[in-house]
């Protein structure tokens, strides 16, 4: 339903009157308006448009006009070159998929299998426009009275994007690991983000998570969700559209033709190619296998825990965007796709005066790895707890943890104390009183390179991406 103007709205875009909002994004707010007869239709009111994607959007929208508007919201007209940009779409009177599951909870037996067919119908048909969706997602899936509907289409990019070198166009939720890894968006990706969606209808639960946005993109680097909820017919597809390699997806045509034709019996398409259906069968078989995959998918939607130290070195490595200074980054909730720059100050360095010392950072915690021996000094034995915090605004929280330590030892342990999440701290170098550890098979928690230093009765907690960013999180340990 849509909710009341506000002052800042304009009255009308073009020969459009506005009734009321739809919803609002990082690319713009969708009103509900009427045309000059009185018919109802959305108008998408685009923000921050530059000129390459004018220019692109322009292109699209004509290819656009061609797809059947069965299984998509019709393109009505569109003004690209105005002042304020604008789309104007068919109205569709009902819900969009995330709001029904919210509301009423996850699709069961046939009104997910109708789901899956009929937005993979409606992909296909886009892809074979050339146009690539770009952002997928529960929320641009509308629940018409005559079926679902895909809504959405050539988003456009947020203005300066065309001179970053990322892919993050989006919401973060759902992309696809080559968007993460900072490639373009293509078709291959669209199929992703469609498996992400059919499994969240499944579930009620986007499959990677929801808290932040680190720690969703590192699971979407590094894990498999669990597919067991899905019914036979679709465990095998979805799981082969959440391949990491894009190569290894099928294509929205064959994956059209699998959902309606699983053996490709008697129709004139090609059914879903063999490699495909059986590498689509062994990623639904291991991650049904409870000791690879993730939980995150039968986890209630309300029940969103932070794990571990929210930011992978892998996840830093490809999807901050280092440019001038600033990174350019996503807001904190993955279900938004707005951009922000967080200038990121180099770390000041004070020579030590201890040879062989850390040197330390602004924040005062020590924190250069360390080199010498790869065993526990005894100045850092025993177990120690303290409070760490973040030194970058990405949506990262403090949070407690504990690591115990036995001098002489390679290996030490590491634990966050209000999820339960443990990992290995294996030594890499160390001095008198410092060692630098790796922070390994740490499950939902995320690795990382630590580094611990003796101050007189404290332990100086500093934990690093290890590619040379700088430091995530850093604090003061005492003895336990």
């Amino acid at each position: 339903m849509p909710v009341p103007l506000t002052p800042d709205d304009p009255p009308s875009l073009g020969e459009f009157r506005l009734a009321g909002r739809l919803g609002e994004g990082g690319q713009g707010v969708v009103y509900l308006a009427h045309d000059p007869s009185g018919r109802e239709v959305a108008v998408k009111l685009l923000s921050r448009v530059d000129p390459e994607s004018r220019a692109r959007l322009a292109r699209e929208l004509a290819a656009l006009s061609s797809v059947a508007s069965f299984c998509t919201a019709r393109l009505l007209t569109a003004d690209v070159g105005g002042r304020q940009p604008y789309l104007v779409s068919e109205y569709v009177a009902g819900p969009a998929l995330d709001r029904r599951v919210a509301e009423r909870g996850p699709l069961r037996d046939g009104d997910l299998e109708r789901l899956a067919v009929g937005t993979a119908t409606a992909l296909a048909a886009v892809h074979a426009a050339g146009v690539v969706h770009r952002d997928f997602k529960p929320a641009n899936v509308l629940l018409g009275p005559d079926g679902p509907r895909v809504v959405d289409f050539g988003i456009a990019r947020a203005e300066g994007a065309s001179t970053l070198t990322s892919g993050l166009i989006g919401t973060p939720a759902y992309l696809s690991p080559e968007q993460i890894a900072g490639s373009p968006a293509t078709q291959a990706s669209d199929v992703f983000a469609w498996a992400s969606t059919v499994l969240f209808a499944a579930t009620g639960a986007p499959p990677f998570g929801a808290d932040t946005v680190p720690a969703v993109l590192h699971r979407i680097l590094s894990h498999e969700p669990d597919l067991s909820v899905l019914p036979p017919r679709l465990r095998g597809l979805v799981g082969a559209c959440l391949s990491k390699a894009p190569e290894a997806r099928p294509t929205a045509r064959d994956l059209m033709v699998g959902l309606v034709n699983p053996s490709g019996g008697g129709s004139t398409a090609a059914p879903l190619p063999r490699d495909v259906a059986e590498r689509g069968a062994r990623i639904a078989a291991g991650a049904t296998d409870p000791s690879r995959r993730s939980a995150l998918t039968t986890r209630a939607p309300g029940d969103r825990r932070r794990r571990g130290p929210l930011l992978a070195g892998v996840a830093v490595a490809t999807a901050l965007l280092v440019a001038g200074g600033a990174v350019a980054w996503l807001t904190t909730r993955p279900d938004t796709v707005t951009e922000r720059s967080i200038p990121i100050a180099e770390p000041s360095r004070q020579e030590s005066t201890e040879a062989g010392e850390p040197q330390t950072g602004q924040t005062g915690v020590p924190g250069e790895r360390v080199t010498g021996p790869a065993e526990i000094p005894d100045a850092v034995e025993g177990t120690w707890g303290g409070r760490i915090v973040p030194n970058i605004t990405l949506g990262l929280r403090e949070h407690d943890v504990q690591v115990t330590l036995e001098s002489g030892d390679a290996v030490g342990k590491w634990t966050e104390a209000d999820t339960g999440c443990t990992g290995r701290l294996t030594a890499l170098g160390s001095t008198r009183s410092a060692v630098t550890m790796s922070l390994t098979d740490a499950g939902q928690c995320v690795p990382g390179t630590l580094t611990l230093t003796r101050k007189g009765d404290r332990l100086g907690y500093h934990w690093s991406d290890g590619i040379g960013f700088g430091s995530v999180y850093t604090g003061w340990l005492t003895r336990r």
